[in-house]
């Protein structure tokens, strides 16, 4: 992350709006429906905690469905369970 400095600690974070894109086939997501079925959304994040790319097909495989992903599609935004797993279980790393 380029935008971080790894020698200032602290008072680094990326703030500001941030679009966050949902996944082509995720019309079924809930979040999606409370934003009014839009493909991209502008949020502020802060990222204090992201995914480990390297654990995403893993979760993905195991019932984990990453729906809202940053303009690139490298950092997860917006996890959700389908409603067939559960019926209440989404997370957003939106501030």
């Amino acid at each position: 992350m380029p935008e971080i400095s790894r020698t200032h600690m602290g008072g680094t974070m990326r703030l500001g709006l941030r679009p966050t894109v949902f996944e082509e086939d995720s019309e079924w997501s809930r979040i999606r429906k409370l934003y009014g079925g839009a493909t991209v959304v502008w949020e502020r994040h802060r990222h204090r905690y992201e995914v480990n790319p390297a654990y995403v097909q893993r979760l993905h495989t195991s019932g984990m469905t990453f729906i809202g992903r940053d303009e690139k599609g490298e950092r997860m935004q917006i996890m959700e369970l389908p409603s067939r797993l559960s019926t209440h279980t989404a997370t957003l790393q939106n501030d």
